[in-house]
């Protein structure tokens, strides 16, 4: 009898699967490969390798400083490839030892490392069959990519590969002509004939089939300036990785909105919770290659500080190392990493998996974040009067707590959640309090006022097309297209006490534009207009760690009063852009930013 089931059972299997088979053999449905993200977004905190031939000139060429970031002293140095390529003789890696570079990430909690297999100056930091501008000219016998992926893979962590796919300084048919300068292939400029396609088909595309194929799982695949690609040939770029490597995630910066996730510029951090998933990638000093003059080293605080904000945001963090030529790591560096070490060690668990601030971004004491039903409240200062209101929470605080070693948090659930902090914090430390909420955790954004200030993101506001399209929020939550033709911001908040407000209009540019003169908005509140086509002055800059990038400003209009509570409307209008002066000569704009835009961040009502 079991034998005849068995049988039976077989027969309907066969039946079944041909009644499939012809039933879809002329509607096949290809399921288009994806990449693995949900280990990203657990991840939040990766570490970034610059490392190559510029890394032995370390910011000098014939004793000479060279401007501008240090992996692009060849451009900027206007230096020939025939000398260039005499740097190799000197990258000796002699003291490097990849292990301990993973160790050193490890240990401060990142769980990705991304490396520069090629950088813009088209060496090859592998030995590659289709270049012979590769490790095989240094005196370093061996593959230092291989060793560092087996060292990844030894301690956990996900390997990331860089690769400069549009920028190859070594190869004339993938010149840039706006970038390039008398001499650079022992020719002219006006002598030198770009045919990019050739460089894709016979250099870029084989040398990423050796990346993908060579060294086992690759898990992501970090691309850089796609400038003047056609949307075919940055899709050639997602094509090669998603046929080898169906799970890899590609970055933002292939082109053409084409990769996994969205693309920042360098040190850019978004000025809201992210609509999407993004990565901020941040260097330590001005440079991501080593260049020994540079010791312009942003504090460990500041930099621990960027990681808490970018969780708060919803974003990646990717901090960035600049190995000397004989591999050893600066010191600032290996001093940064252990620093956030020690707080991750306490508190890791407020970064890793958590979503982003569920409330309006506008606490003066730090930044939140969250996981399931808890919320995370990282304090970089102490709240007025140690008190810290949660408006806008709408569950039940069932318990609170000092992360790092359990310390209870006085909880008030009345008509709006009361935590009462114990005495005897160290605020310098950036201690973290967990809240738990009860299930479902539910909250609201309005734009509610906090130790007297109401903040409200550009980010939060409804687009008014106008007459000749619409302003846009950018990735980076700041306005994109915003101009006298493009429409109007509808902002809403909330004023729970009425009185005189000051009103603060944040922007912000890239480093390489002046604040812009001229610049005049209109704002409307309800249905009365305080301030019609004013200037904004910069009454204001602020001293980060983006000044360096995106510097940011804030502009005070004047004071407006407000006689009664409730939900109120601001209008934000353009009438003139400005001009702005070009401050340098360097600059890449990964978003390709129009010049008729203001940058708005945000917006605040400072109670007076």
């Amino acid at each position: 009898m079991k034998n005849k089931l068995l049988y039976l059972l077989r027969i309907t299997c066969i039946f079944a699967l041909m009644f499939f088979t012809v039933g879809c053999k002329n509607d096949v449905v290809k399921v288009k490969p994806q990449a693995d993200m949900e280990w990203w977004r657990e991840a939040r905190f990766g570490m970034f390798v610059h490392w190559g031939l510029y890394s032995v000139a370390a910011g000098e060429w014939n004793g000479r400083q060279i401007d501008g970031i240090g992996e692009w002293i060849q451009n900027f140095g206007k230096i020939s490839n025939k000398d260039y390529e005499k740097l190799a003789k000197d990258f000796t890696m002699s003291s490097y030892n990849p292990e301990n570079w993973v160790k050193m990430a490890k240990d401060a909690g990142a769980k990705y490392i991304v490396f520069t297999t090629k950088h813009h100056e088209g060496f090859c930091l592998y030995p590659s069959d289709y270049s012979d501008f590769d490790v095989e000219m240094t005196p370093y016998k061996g593959d230092p990519l291989k060793e560092l992926v087996d060292a990844c893979r030894k301690y956990g962590i996900k390997v990331g590969l860089y690769y400069s796919h549009r920028q190859d300084w070594r190869e004339e048919a993938a010149a840039v002509m706006k970038n390039e300068y008398d001499g650079h292939y022992g020719k002219p400029k006006s002598e030198v004939k770009p045919d990019l396609d050739r460089y894709i088909q016979e250099k870029a595309i084989p040398q990423m089939k050796e990346l993908l194929t060579k060294y086992g799982k690759i898990d992501v695949l970090w691309y850089d300036t796609p400038f003047d690609l056609t949307k075919e040939q940055s899709q050639m770029f997602v094509d090669i990785v998603r046929e080898l490597q169906p799970e890899c995630i590609i970055n933002g910066r292939v082109g053409y909105d084409l990769g996994d996730y969205g693309a920042l510029g360098d040190n850019e951090m978004p000025f809201a919770s992210a609509a999407k998933d993004l990565e901020m990638v941040a260097t330590m000093n001005h440079t991501w290659g080593y260049k020994k003059q540079d010791n312009n080293w942003k504090s460990s605080r500041d930099i621990l500080c960027s990681l808490i904000e970018c969780a708060s945001r919803g974003v990646n963090y990717m901090i960035n190392i600049g190995p000397k030529a004989d591999g050893t790591v600066p010191q600032p560096s290996v001093d940064i990493m252990n620093y956030i070490g020690k707080w991750m060690s306490k508190n890791s668990e407020s970064i890793y998996g958590t979503s982003s601030n569920p409330f309006n971004d506008n606490f003066p004491w730090g930044y939140v974040t969250r996981k399931d039903n808890s919320i995370y409240l990282h304090l970089l200062s102490e709240p007025l009067n140690r008190e810290i209101i949660l408006k806008g929470m709408l569950s039940v605080v069932d318990d609170a707590y000092v992360l790092s070693d359990g310390k209870k948090v006085i909880v008030d659930n009345g008509d709006v959640c009361r935590l009462s902090l114990p005495e005897g914090l160290d605020y310098s430390e950036i201690p973290v309090i967990k809240v738990v909420c009860e299930w479902p955790a539910r909250f609201n954004d309005e734009c509610y006022i906090n130790e007297n200030v109401i903040s409200i993101p550009v980010a939060s506001g409804k687009i008014i097309p106008g007459e000749k399209g619409a302003l846009k929020i950018a990735e980076g939550c700041n306005t994109s297209n915003f101009n006298n033709n493009t429409g109007l911001l509808k902002l809403g908040f909330i004023i729970e006490q009425p009185g005189d407000y000051i009103v603060r209009v944040h922007t912000n540019r890239h480093w390489r534009r002046s604040f812009a003169k001229g610049m005049r908005i209109t704002l409307k509140i309800d249905d009365n207009k305080p301030f019609e086509n004013v200037e904004l002055q910069q009454d204001y800059e602020y001293d980060n760690v983006r000044r360096n990038s995106y510097p940011e400003s804030y502009s005070d209009l004047g004071t407006v009063r407000f006689d009664k509570c409730g939900m109120k409307t601001m209008t934000l209008s353009v009438d003139a852009v400005g001009t702005f002066n070009m401050l340098g000569f360097f600059g890449e704009d990964i978003q390709n930013e129009s010049d008729d835009n203001i940058r708005f961040n945000k917006i605040e009502l400072i109670k007076k």
